[in-house]
């Protein structure tokens, strides 16, 4: 024999999932976080003054070198 709550009867709501919508914008950020990887990657060499020797020397304060 059912007792309080057990005696009820009602449908228990079902969830219809990830809106497609979240998984679309999921799906774009997880592209974007490699593509932003690969751009790191790709241009680290770019830009850099290699030896150090070569770069400007900029005097930042103090007496100046002689």
């Amino acid at each position: 024999m059912a007792h309080g709550y057990e005696e009820e009867s009602y449908d228990i709501p079902q969830s219809r999932g990830i809106p497609p919508v979240v998984r679309y914008l999921f799906a774009i950020g997880i592209v974007l976080i490699f593509f932003m990887g690969w751009v790191s990657v790709h241009w680290a060499h770019e830009f850099h003054v290699w030896p150090a020797a070569d770069t400007p020397k900029i005097e930042l304060g103090g007496t100046p070198p002689p």
